[in-house]
């Protein structure tokens, strides 16, 4: 088993650093020289690990070490607290996150590093600001980039709370939603067959609704009209009531007039809603705008938050993006504090790609099923 590793460790180093990822190869050579440390019989080593007072304080450095860099560089566990992205994920599941998806973030200050967080809590006392940051962004490069589709963990753009949703739009693409259908660069997107929607049935008469209804198990409520409800309805369940013969009617309800002066970037100029909304262009690292008032109307929050108003108030009468945007939504399409409330989502600010479903806590849920199950 020894030869076995030591054979197969050089081959992991190359690969790593033929894909460019030159930390990692770094990482895997110090595991390499570590393995070595505890598996040579070579005389010198061998009297290394005779000696209990070096041999063990060196194996526990070395699996904090380890611990902390697996916690810090190559992956997360959270926990999802809200039903945003049901039923895709659902309140009580606990989610591997990828953090080499998109390639790791570096902490901010040493309060993001485990273990290492409470020493210096310590050092510093009480008092001191967590929040604040020690070091710049820097992210290091990992196994590919964003793509639409990928169920995203990132942080708010401004509270800075750990947020999860499904990435929609990519830097430069053109979004708009019409009627609750979501269009990028003009084409219709497939929905996720999970997503759920505020809907609309209308049955050919109300038998048939009743027995459909407690034959499904449809969460529908009964409207004006005996034969109407509404409810939260899964993109299958939708599309399978639009295919039955006593269904006239099976949809999105997409009225929802309460939202208009909710969303991003919350302009009353703007006659936007939850369900329709755009078109808007996501932001991309030197994408330059005029600084006229309907690009201030669209753009003047995120410019803002790039200059710290330097940008809104300079004379220049351009202004060039510092940063990657992307676009976030909620499966649960209208139950769901995403990208329409809080706006575009900075590159800085995403953490990682939820990969797969650990376990799930939920009650409502069977747990067997949601067992190492994969997020898509």
């Amino acid at each position: 088993m020894t030869k076995f590793f030591r054979f197969l460790f050089p081959i992991i180093i190359l690969f790593h650093l033929l894909m460019g990822i030159v930390w990692l190869s770094i990482a895997w050579g110090v595991a390499w020289s570590m393995s070595w440390i505890l598996t040579s019989s070579a005389h010198s080593v061998a009297n290394f690990r005779k000696k209990i007072y070096l041999s063990y304080p060196f194996l526990l450095v070395g699996v904090i070490v380890v611990a902390v860099f697996f916690k810090t560089l190559i992956f997360g566990i959270y926990n999802i607290p809200s039903g945003s992205m049901k039923e895709t994920l659902v309140p009580g599941d606990v989610v591997w996150v990828n953090s080499m998806a998109y390639g790791p973030r570096l902490p901010y200050s040493p309060y993001e590093i485990s273990w290492v967080n409470v020493l210096v809590w310590l050092w510093e006392g009480k008092k001191d600001d967590m929040t604040q940051h020690w070091w710049a962004y820097r992210r290091l490069k990992g196994f590919g980039k964003p793509k639409c589709g990928d169920v995203v963990v990132f942080n708010h753009p401004t509270k800075g709370d750990v947020f999860i949703k499904r990435l929609v739009a990519l830097p430069g693409d053109t979004l708009q939603i019409i009627e609750g259908s979501l269009f990028i660069n003009g084409v219709l997107q497939p929905v996720p067959s999970k997503a759920i929607y505020y809907s609309k049935i209308r049955f050919r008469n109300e038998q048939v609704a009743y027995l459909l209804i407690d034959s499904l198990s449809l969460p529908v409520w009964r409207q004006s009209e005996p034969s109407l409800f509404n409810g939260f309805l899964t993109h299958d369940q939708i599309y399978s009531l639009a295919q039955h013969a006593g269904v006239l009617h099976a949809g999105i309800d997409p009225i929802r007039a309460d939202t208009a002066w909710q969303v991003y970037p919350k302009s009353q100029k703007l006659d936007w809603s939850i369900d329709n909304y755009g078109p808007y262009v996501l932001p991309y690292k030197g994408m330059a705008i005029v600084k006229n008032p309907k690009n201030l109307e669209l753009y003047g929050r995120l410019i803002a938050q790039e200059g710290n108003g330097i940008g809104l108030e300079g004379e220049d009468d351009r202004y060039c993006f510092e940063h990657d945007y992307f676009f976030m939504l909620g499966d649960n399409f209208h139950d769901s504090g995403d990208s329409r409330y809080f706006g575009p989502v900075n590159e800085e600010l995403l953490i990682g790609k939820a990969s797969f479903i650990l376990f799930s806590k939920s009650d409502k849920y069977k747990k067997l099923e949601r067992f190492f199950c994969r997020v898509k």
